[in-house]
């Protein structure tokens, strides 16, 4: 699909040029991957921090320090860009408006300046991976509507769970079958929920040079073990696949492989699911909170698809895909997601085809709410998902709205009126929101183009 055309683009030296905002572990990963490629080059890096992306080339792209170059203009990194120079900058919206980035990979994790850069970048039409789930659930059906209107792509990114499993969803759709359930694995133990930034080493076993070489972000793996992040990913997938929570937070049952058809079928069929086309998570730690199952799901994603044909039932069954649904169900799966490594997929579709990996869709299914991690005070200003306060939990998009639910993507640095019992979801009304804010303001236009909202 991709290796020719790659490949004739590195033998007429045009190759796919990436710009990179946001060096981190995934932004590292990534320079890593393309520099073992043809035909895609990391054109240029943008961090705040100016040394982390200079190492992101010097040590997982290998490229000599003498050849990079910073640059303060988009200009400036076009000059580099002209003489095959890799160039670095600290700010991201650079990357966005030099004229020779194809492809633009938006990194950084963080609502606010997911919501800036993405905006910068989809003005100067560019297509936009969007690694920064925590944005796209907060405004990605304002961004999709942002890229058609300029003739771009705006996809999530193929290697993280959501791209992973929308590639199984648009498998299964493609062929006819119907989606019952489709989702993630996680190993979420009893105490999880209440983690903070400053457990990540011990509860990942990161040592001190671990978490230099490869710039760990506490507050971001703190959202991996919280719950939030899945809750996210989950967030993303729906809104992209047309798919819902069954219930507020989703089931996240401990289950095994072999039982996860099964489980995801609908009630009168032995499962847990009051309906169809939902987003799930399968706990790959057993009910007493502590323990690991023996063939858990771990990361890797799943689908559970179903058929009424009895010559495809027969099939599925004859190739051992383990069943549910009164053999109606049956399960696909994936036992790993490699993040960095097959992000280069979401590039080249992007670059090379003017196709997604998924994108939500312009009316949102699913939203991310706010929940309290532990009793809030009045007056105690939140600090977003991984942080101390709060946690973030699917809801139905409608159900949020109705409610006047509070959005995780506009938790950060909103200030409570009242106080706020451990596990409460906070609404609009609760809090006092940075007016500064500029997701804030893009989720506003969101709002009132999707719901009419005043």
């Amino acid at each position: 699909m991709f290796t020719q055309l790659l490949a004739q683009r590195a033998a007429e030296n045009r190759p796919i040029r990436v710009g990179i905002i946001g060096a981190g572990k995934f932004g590292a990963g990534l320079v890593a991957q393309i520099a073992q490629m043809r035909g895609m080059t990391t054109a240029v890096i943008a961090d705040i921090n100016g040394e982390r992306a200079r190492n992101a080339y010097t040590v997982a792209g290998k490229v000599p320090s003498e050849s990079i170059h910073s640059a303060s203009t988009a200009q400036a990194i076009d000059d580099h860009l002209h003489r095959g120079q890799p160039v670095i900058v600290e700010d991201g919206a650079l990357v966005a408006q030099s004229e020779l980035v194809d492809v633009v990979v938006e990194a950084t994790g963080l609502p606010e300046v997911g919501a800036r850069m993405a905006y910068t970048t989809l003005l100067n039409r560019k297509h936009l991976v969007m690694v920064n789930v925590e944005t796209d659930v907060t405004i990605g059906p304002l961004l999709r509507r942002m890229a058609d209107a300029a003739g771009v792509v705006y996809t999530l990114v193929d290697g993280d769970q959501p791209g992973c499993t929308m590639n199984m969803i648009e498998w299964a759709r493609t062929l006819g079958f119907e989606i019952v359930a489709a989702g993630r694995g996680t190993v979420f133990f009893d105490d999880d929920r209440a983690g903070i930034p400053d457990s990540v080493p011990q509860r990942f076993g990161f040592d001190a040079e671990t978490l230099a070489r490869r710039t760990i972000n506490l507050k971001m793996y703190n959202s991996f073990r919280d719950g939030t992040k899945a809750q996210v990913e989950m967030a993303a997938l729906g809104n992209a696949a047309g798919l819902v929570p069954d219930k507020r937070g989703m089931h996240e049952p401990s289950v095994n492989i072999a039982d996860i058809a099964r489980t995801f079928s609908l009630q009168e069929e032995g499962g847990i699911l009051s309906r169809h086309g939902v987003i799930e998570l399968a706990n790959s730690v057993a009910s007493d909170g502590k323990t690991k199952l023996p063939n858990g799901l771990g990361m890797g994603v799943f689908a559970v698809i179903r058929t009424e044909h009895s010559f495809t039932q027969e099939d599925l069954a004859h190739y051992f895909l383990h069943p549910g649904g009164n053999g109606h169900n049956y399960l696909l799966y994936r036992p790993y997601h490699l993040v960095a490594v097959e992000a280069p997929i979401s590039i080249a579709m992007a670059a090379l085809y003017g196709q997604a990996t998924g994108s939500p869709l312009p009316t949102p299914t699913t939203e991310v709410i706010t929940v309290a991690k532990r009793d809030l005070a009045a007056g105690e200003t939140l600090d977003g998902g991984g942080g101390y306060t709060v946690v973030g939990i699917c809801e139905k998009a409608e159900i949020a709205r109705d409610e006047g639910l509070l959005p995780l993507g506009l938790a950060g640095g909103a200030k409570l009126k009242q106080a706020v019992k451990q596990g409460e979801a906070i609404s609009y009304a609760m809090v006092e929101l940075n007016e500064d804010s500029f997701v804030l303001q893009l989720r506003r236009l969101q709002d009132a183009t999707v719901w009419g909202n005043p």
